[in-house]
């Protein structure tokens, strides 16, 4: 959860102190920098509660799903960035000339809203709709789980379906690529560039993959092998909690494939790291600052030497 939190604030403080990564591509990127900050503060503390601690705020059925829904609507943000941040890159490969004219920082600031309202909501608006089906005890009840339904197999194909249309369109746009290379023999430094935009945003896809398909064979997982709480624990273990894996490993692949970021990034290390190198000391008897003394005793004596010089 630390590295989660330390992680992406570098990423913030280095677009936030930096202008020359203002720009409006970029902003996807800092605000999935964001989802995952609000991952480590809210979602990883919310889960570890919901899934360890027994208690009637956190077994009832009707007040369970609180713990679980910042993962929900923070999990639901990172794909769609992903899906946003896919569509830019598709229109930079294709249209490179008229990208800046397409992708304003209007637009994709009115994305982004669109992004996190629509998110939230659909986290919220379940809560909002009234129940009147009997709250269940849902700890230690029923281990193995019950007959899938539909809602169920969809969630469980949403991630799937989803990584091979980010697949194919990072495909199509690599062998873009290949096919420019192939008749002209070599890149230009944008295509370069682009080319290693596109190559870094695949393993970003890559690692999202990676970290969240699990949760969708947790159900079948459950139905499966879990014979027991223990057995039931251990599952949940491995299948949700790569997902927060995934809000670390971001920050990391932006500093090891982005130079602009990585830059940034230690020169906000370097600038914390030096509010704490040189402490002010105090003088015991006086409580005057020795720095404050030793300058303003400097102070005294260039105004002296200035006078005799003048006179």
């Amino acid at each position: 959860m630390l590295a989660i939190i330390v992680g992406n604030s570098l990423v913030i403080l280095a677009f936030a102190n930096n202008i020359s990564l203002r720009e409006a591509s970029n902003y996807f990127l800092i605000s999935l920098a964001v989802t995952d900050l609000l991952t480590g503060v809210v979602s990883v503390p919310f889960h570890l509660v919901g899934r360890l601690v027994l208690s009637p705020v956190t077994c009832w059925s009707n007040t369970r799903r609180i713990f679980t829904t910042p993962t929900v609507i923070l999990s639901c943000s990172s794909v769609y960035h992903l899906v946003a941040i896919a569509i830019d890159r598709m229109i930079l490969i294709y249209k490179p000339l008229q990208h800046r004219n397409i992708v304003t920082p209007f637009r994709v600031q009115v994305i982004i809203l669109v992004i996190w309202i629509y998110n939230t909501l659909y986290g919220v608006i379940p809560f909002l709709i009234p129940d009147d089906s009997e709250a269940e005890w849902a700890c230690r009840v029923q281990v193995g789980g019950t007959d899938p339904d539909v809602s169920t197999l969809v969630i469980a194909a949403f991630i799937p379906f989803f990584l091979v249309v980010m697949a194919t369109i990072y495909v199509i746009m690599l062998r873009k690529i290949a096919n420019h290379i192939r008749r002209h023999s070599e890149l230009t430094n944008q295509q370069q560039d682009q080319k290693r935009s596109i190559v870094t945003m695949a393993i970003i896809v890559g690692a999202f993959g990676l970290c969240f398909l699990p949760t969708s064979f947790q159900f079948f997982l459950e139905k499966k092998f879990a014979h027991s709480w223990t057995q039931l624990i251990i599952i949940q273990t491995i299948c949700e909690y790569p997902v927060f894996v995934n809000s670390m490993v971001n920050p990391v692949i932006y500093a090891l494939r982005i130079n602009e970021i990585r830059r940034a990034m230690l020169a906000e290390v370097y600038k914390l790291l030096g509010r704490f190198k040189e402490p002010r000391r105090n003088d015991r008897t006086t409580g005057i600052s020795l720095r404050t003394f030793n300058r303003d005793s400097m102070s005294r004596m260039t105004r002296n030497s200035t006078s005799v010089v003048a006179y």
